[in-house]
């Protein structure tokens, strides 16, 4: 089944002696299907344009965010697997390797999501930063 959902996003990250966090209202769709597997796509907007948002998982041990805009991404959330990954953006690609400390989700049938995940990135074997997503969808 598919739902119309209201969407509201957190993002937290820090880095050094910096932390920038961001609140993000939106709608969207939500799909659910058996167990944990789900697909939410959303669109936001900001001064560089629209971001086509897709997150999904098929086990919700493992949690996949593809986004695209100006800059694009596909970024695979696992606890027990360190994962690398590209962004693109107008002036070049970026390799960065991520490493996921927890991924907590709560899916309903009402539908509702909520879903957290606590990640640092990496480039080139340095820590970039320690990162939140807060996603909640109803």
């Amino acid at each position: 089944m598919s739902y119309e959902v209201k969407i509201h996003l957190k993002y937290v990250q820090k880095s050094k002696d910096m932390a920038d966090i961001n609140h993000t209202d939106t709608s969207g769709r939500l799909s659910v299907s058996s167990g944990s597997r789900f697909l939410l796509r959303f669109d936001t907007t900001d001064e560089n344009g629209v971001t086509s948002t897709s997150v999904k998982s098929t086990d919700g041990k493992r949690i996949t965010v593809i986004r695209k805009g100006i800059s694009n991404t596909k970024m695979e959330f696992d606890v027990d697997t360190p994962t690398p990954f590209l962004y693109a953006t107008p002036i070049g690609t970026l390799e960065f390797m991520l490493r996921t400390g927890e991924i907590s989700l709560i899916l309903d049938e009402a539908p509702s999501l909520s879903l957290v995940m606590r990640y640092k990135l990496y480039n080139n074997g340095d820590m970039v930063s320690e990162n939140r997503i807060e996603i909640t969808a109803v």
